[in-house]
C-alpha cells in the first residue's frame, strides 16, 4: 500500500481560520487548504464567531484539500480552539447560538456570585468567565426566556459540533476539550454532577466523553468516508506536534492568545494560579499538562493595527528595532489570565514621556506579553522539571519577543517556524490510532534556531520588579 493510500487528513479549527492538511503516513504534507473565520464583538466583552460560517469554512477547507490528494484518507484528526462552545438543535443541526469564544467575558460581572467549593481540585481550572460553564448557564437561561425547549438542544465545544455534523449525529468529545468546560472532573474522568447542578446545566445536553485517540465515527465529506480517529484541543495538539509526547517538554504557543504548556507525563501537577489538564489519552492511559494562559497575543497586535499604530503584524519587528525608550504596557484587553486571574483589570501604560513614540508602544506590547509569560514561568519554576522550551505560533517570528522572553527566563528557547505543529499533532495521534504510523516514523520539522539569554541577572531582576509594580498599579485602578 503506497503512502498516498495511507494518507491522514487533519484539521486545525482556530479563532481565525479553518486549516486542513493531508499528510502521508511519514508526516510529509501532500496538500493543504485554508478558509478564514471572522470574529465578532457585538458588545463590550462579548467575543463570538458565526457557527454557520465556522462549519462552512471546515467544509470548504476539507473539499479543497481532498481535491488535491489521491484516494481516501485512512484517518481524520481534529484539533480545535478549546472552551469555545455552541448549542444546536439535534433534529435539524441548526445552531441555536453563536460560537461563544474562550475570550468572551460576558459573565465577568456575575461570576463572583457563584460559590463552588473545590472547583480547582475537581476541574484543574479556576472559576473564571473564560471557560464555558458560566457562559453556558447564561446562554441556557437566555434560550429559556426566548421559549426554546431544552428537549432537542445539544451543546459542545467546537470539536463536538464538527463531529456531530461530519458523522450525521455522533455527539462526542474528548477529555482535552471536556476539561475546558469547567464541568469535567479530572479525578473521576467524567462530567461532575455537583457542578452541573450548581450551574443548572442538564447533563443530557453534553456529549459522551471518549479518549483523545479513539473512534469518533465516520466523517462523510461528499464521496469520501473517513474514520475520525483523534479529537484534541489545539494547544495539546501543538505540544505533540513539536516532536511527539515527551515528558518535560514545554511549548510556548503565541497565537491569538498565548499558552505555556508543560507535559508532566502520567503525573497530574497542580500549581496555585496555573491550570492542570489532560494532555491526551487512549484506552489505556492518560497524560497531563500544566498550563498558563495569556489572554491576548495575536488579538493584542490586531488591536494595535485597528488603532493605526501598526500597518500589519509583519511590521512589528521593524517597529521594535526603532524604539528608543521602554514603556511598560499591561496588555489586559481581556483581563489577565494565569497566574493572576483578574477579569476586572484594564490595559494600562506606565512610563510615557513627551518623547514617547508609537514604536515604543508597540515594543511595550511585545514585552508585556513576555512579562506575562514570565509570570507563568515563575509560578512553575522549581515545581516542574522543564527539560526544553520550544516557542511556536505566529508570535515566535517576532525577534524581540523571543529574545526578551529568553532574557526574562534566563534560559535558552528553541524556535520552530513550523506553522503547522497543531495540525501535525492531531495527524500524529490519528495516524497512530489508525495504525499507519508512529512517533519514530513521523516527520517533525527541525528547530529553526535557539535563542540564548543576553540580559544580566541584575538587569533582569530590576525589570521584573518594575513589571510587578505596573501590574499592581493596574489592578488597584480596576478596584
Amino acid at each position: 500500500m503506497g503512502l498516498h493510500n495511507r494518507a491522514i487528513l487533519s484539521l486545525d479549527q482556530g479563532s481565525s481560520h479553518s486549516s486542513a492538511i493531508l499528510f502521508d503516513a511519514s508526516g510529509k504534507v501532500i496538500a493543504r487548504a485554508r478558509a478564514p473565520l471572522r470574529t465578532y464583538s457585538p458588545r463590550a466583552g462579548w467575543v463570538e464567531h458565526k457557527a454557520e460560517a465556522l462549519l462552512q469554512g471546515v467544509w470548504t477547507a476539507f473539499r479543497h484539500v481532498l481535491q488535491q490528494g489521491k484516494g481516501t484518507p485512512v484517518a481524520l484528526g481534529i484539533a480545535n480552539q478549546r472552551s469555545t462552545f455552541i448549542c444546536w438543535d439535534k433534529k435539524s443541526g441548526k445552531p441555536l447560538s453563536p460560537a461563544i469564544s474562550w475570550q468572551d467575558t460576558r459573565t465577568a460581572d456575575t461570576i463572583h456570585r457563584k460559590i463552588v467549593p473545590d472547583i480547582i481540585d475537581r476541574t484543574g481550572l479556576p472559576l473564571t468567565p473564560y471557560y464555558a460553564a458560566t457562559k453556558l448557564a447564561w446562554l441556557l437561561s437566555d434560550l429559556r426566556r426566548r421559549g426554546i425547549s431544552m428537549r432537542n438542544l445539544l451543546c459542545g465545544t467546537v470539536n463536538t459540533f464538527l463531529i456531530w455534523h461530519l458523522t450525521g449525529g455522533r455527539h462526542q468529545t474528548d477529555p482535552t476539550n471536556a476539561a475546558r468546560m469547567l464541568l469535567y472532573n479530572l479525578n473521576q474522568q467524567a462530567w461532575d454532577d455537583d457542578l452541573l447542578r450548581s450551574f443548572k446545566i442538564p447533563k443530557g445536553i453534553l456529549p459522551e466523553i471518549q479518549p483523545t485517540q479513539s473512534d469518533f465515527g465516520t466523517a462523510v465529506i461528499d464521496r469520501y468516508r473517513i474514520p475520525i480517529m483523534c479529537s484534541i484541543g489545539d494547544q495539546q495538539a501543538s505540544l505533540a506536534g513539536l516532536g511527539g509526547p515527551s515528558e518535560g517538554l514545554a511549548n510556548i504557543n503565541y497565537g491569538t492568545g498565548g499558552f505555556f504548556l508543560v507535559n508532566t507525563g502520567m503525573r497530574r501537577v497542580q500549581i496555585p494560579g496555573l491550570l492542570t489538564s489532560v494532555a491526551w489519552s487512549d484506552k489505556d492511559k492518560t497524560a497531563y499538562v500544566t498550563e498558563g494562559t495569556v489572554n491576548a497575543v495575536g488579538s493584542l497586535f490586531h488591536w494595535l493595527c485597528q488603532l493605526g499604530l501598526l500597518r500589519s503584524e509583519k511590521a512589528i519587528n521593524a517597529a521594535c528595532a526603532r524604539s528608543k525608550e521602554r514603556i511598560f504596557l499591561v496588555p489586559a484587553l481581556f483581563g489577565l489570565g494565569a497566574p493572576h486571574w483578574d477579569t476586572d483589570i484594564k490595559a494600562a501604560l506606565f512610563g510615557l514621556t513627551a518623547a514617547s513614540r508609537r514604536e515604543d508602544l508597540i515594543l511595550g506590547a511585545v514585552e508585556g506579553v513576555a512579562f506575562l509569560m514570565n509570570d507563568i514561568y515563575e509560578a512553575m519554576h522549581g515545581k516542574i522539571a522543564i527539560r526544553k522550551i520550544v516557542a511556536s505560533g505566529g508570535g515566535s517570528r517576532i525577534h524581540r519577543l523571543i529574545q526578551f522572553q529568553a532574557d526574562l527566563f534566563g534560559r535558552p528557547i528553541e524556535i520552530t517556524h513550523d506553522p503547522e505543529s497543531t495540525i501535525r499533532g492531531a495527524a500524529l495521534f490519528a495516524g497512530i490510532q489508525a495504525q499507519v504510523t508512529d512517533r519514530e516514523n513521523f516527520f517533525f520539522p527541525r528547530r529553526a534556531r535557539t535563542i540564548l539569554p543576553a540580559l544580566s541577572r541584575v538587569r533582569r531582576a530590576d525589570l521584573i520588579r518594575r513589571w510587578k509594580k505596573a501590574v499592581l498599579l493596574a489592578r488597584s485602578f480596576g478596584e
